[in-house]
C-alpha cells in the first residue's frame, strides 16, 4: 500500500509541475514580449489557478498519507519538507500572482493608450517596466531551489 502510495505522490508532484510549467513558461514569453497586445494572448494558455490548487492539494494528501504510512511524522525532514512547500506557496501566490496582475493592468494601460489623441507613451513606459521586474527571476528561482531542496529532503531524509 505504502508504495502505492508514494507513486501517487510522484504522479501528483509530476501533474503539478507540468501544470506549473505552462505558467513559468508564460512568465518568461511575458517578459520577453515588447507588443503588450500580444502579451494578453499569453493569459489564454495558462492553467487555472483552481487547477493548480486542485493538484497542489493532491500532492499534500498523498505525501500527508505516505507520511503515515512510512511513519515518519517523527522525523524532522518531514516537517521540513512541509514548511518549505508552505513557504515556496506563499511567495508563489503574492509574487508570482502579483506579476500577472502587474502585468495584465500595465499591458491594457499601454494598449489604450495607443489610442489616445496624441498617443501617451508612458503606458508603454510602464509596461516595460512591469515587464523587466525581478518578479519572474525572483518566482523562478524561489521554485527551483525549493523543489531542489525538497526533494534533496525527501531522497536523503538528513535529519
Amino acid at each position: 500500500m505504502k508504495e502505492w502510495v508514494v507513486f501517487l505522490h510522484v504522479a501528483s508532484v509530476l501533474a503539478f509541475m507540468l501544470a506549473h510549467g505552462v505558467h513559468i513558461s508564460a512568465m518568461w514569453a511575458m517578459r520577453a514580449e515588447p507588443d503588450p497586445e500580444r502579451m494578453l494572448t499569453f493569459f489564454n494558455i495558462v492553467p487555472t489557478v483552481r487547477s493548480l490548487r486542485a493538484l497542489l492539494g493532491a500532492v499534500i494528501a498523498t505525501g500527508v498519507a505516505a507520511g503515515f504510512l512510512a511513519e515518519s511524522w517523527d522525523q524532522l525532514w518531514i516537517w521540513a519538507s512541509l514548511l518549505l512547500l508552505a513557504g515556496i506557496s506563499v511567495v508563489m501566490w503574492l509574487f508570482g500572482g502579483t506579476y500577472y496582475g502587474l502585468m495584465q493592468q500595465a499591458a491594457e494601460a499601454a494598449v489604450a493608450a495607443r489610442s489616445a489623441e496624441p498617443p501617451d507613451p508612458a503606458p508603454q513606459a510602464a509596461y516595460d517596466a512591469v515587464r523587466g521586474s525581478w518578479h519572474t527571476v525572483g518566482v523562478s528561482a524561489v521554485g527551483v531551489a525549493g523543489l531542489a531542496l525538497i526533494l534533496w529532503l525527501m531522497m536523503f531524509k538528513p535529519f
